[in-house]
């Protein structure tokens, strides 16, 4: 994806990555949860011991300061050989860009190496049961007290919430009716007491996401993420860093699982499921086009701006596109499970429409926002 990178410097962080991938087998990940998440924050200590872990970060926050172009590759190329994804991704990817923007030095140089060594795990406090895709709606307070804070209200669907020992929330601190206004950022320590975590179990038979609950939850005025009040611009940099360098690595995923997908139908004399396989490969082609466009603005050191949610719908299609082949192909193997993890990819699949932003929240914003149609109807005040 990237075509500035020498192709000499290119081959040699490609064989770099290989290394590790053959030296570190992923064919032991237990499949018990707990079991598995340990696995997982092994892994990570093994890629950050490589380097491999966070390569563009500053050496003093546990990276190893590549430029973008080259950590663009080592990305790609762990996507590729179907690495794990990192245990700390939610951290890594979307919380940490949003600490360098909005916090001081001392609390990076505490907070970021703890996170690229996967020491210690954060998790992600956005959505609330009664607000979904809709952040703005936000109920989750926060009331000033004394020099600090106190949390209350209710998350759900933060991933790896039960194994976290930090989250970065979002809770309101102005009146509801403030809505974008009135919201702010703090970081808070998911051991204290008063918060209380629930696992939810899905489709998938893991309990990878939970519900949390915070009652009267102190925060110190140390906590707070940027400025009170002006949470909705962490919350912006945070949601288009999902669709930045995350989406390489998964664009990569994607990739290899087509790779797959394109070895069953040659093996398949199924007209329908071969031209399953078909609309999964334009899909596919279409998602490489636009993360070509990402790569270009994370080596030119752009912003992702307002067409973040076009990367996000690319995304959604050729990954349920890829994985819907993959079980037409299987036939009555897929059904029963007897697949090598198909079902699971294509279970899994299914909430990437959700997650990040539903899809129908991202053709709106695509919709008023790019092309300037007019707004979606919306009940009344």
């Amino acid at each position: 994806m990237v075509a500035t990178l020498e192709r000499t410097r290119r081959d040699e962080l490609v064989a770099e990555v290989r290394r590790f991938v053959e030296t570190n087998p992923i064919d032991t990940i237990p499949h018990e949860l707990d079991a598995r998440f340990e696995w997982l924050v092994g892994y990570q200590h093994r890629l950050h011991q490589a380097g491999l872990a966070v390569p563009s970060w500053p050496e003093r926050y546990g990276g190893r300061g590549l430029p973008p172009a080259e950590a663009i590759v080592v990305l790609e190329e762990l996507g590729r050989a179907r690495s794990p994804e990192l245990i700390n991704f939610v951290a890594v990817e979307v919380v940490a860009p949003a600490l360098m923007a909005f916090v001081d030095e001392a609390r990076l140089s505490r907070w970021l190496p703890a996170i690229a060594s996967a020491d210690e795990v954060w998790c992600q406090l956005f959505s609330e049961p009664d607000a979904g895709s809709d952040l703005a709606s936000l109920r989750t307070r926060a009331t000033e007290s004394g020099d600090g804070w106190t949390i209350s209200g209710r998350k759900v669907w933060s991933t790896w919430a039960q194994f976290a020992g930090k989250g970065l929330l979002l809770a309101r601190t102005g009146t509801i009716e403030s809505r974008h206004r009135g919201i702010t950022a703090f970081v808070i320590d998911m051991e204290h007491p008063g918060v209380e975590v629930r696992p939810l179990v899905t489709m998938t038979g893991t309990a990878e996401f939970a519900e949390v609950t915070f009652d009267d939850v102190p925060v110190g005025p140390d906590r707070v993420v940027g400025d009170v009040g002006k949470g909705w611009s962490v919350a912006l940099l945070m949601l288009a860093n999902e669709r930045g360098p995350y989406a390489l690595r998964r664009a990569a995923v994607i990739r290899a699982a087509m790779e797959g997908v394109r070895d069953l139908a040659r093996s398949s004399s199924s007209r329908p499921a071969r031209s399953k396989a078909l609309d999964a490969y334009i899909a596919m082609w279409m998602l490489d086009r636009r993360i070509a466009s990402v790569a270009a603005d994370i080596e030119a050191r752009r912003p992702v701006g307002d067409d973040a949610p076009i990367t996000k719908m690319t995304l959604t299609i050729a990954e349920q596109k890829v994985y819907e082949a993959a079980q037409d192909l299987l036939g009555m193997a897929g059904i029963v499970g007897l697949d090598g993890g198909w079902t699971e990819g294509w279970l899994y699949s299914r909430a990437a429409s959700i997650y990040g932003g539903s899809a129908q929240i991202q053709r709106n914003v695509i919709g008023e926002r790019i092309l300037g149609l007019p707004p979606e109807p919306r009940p009344a005040e």
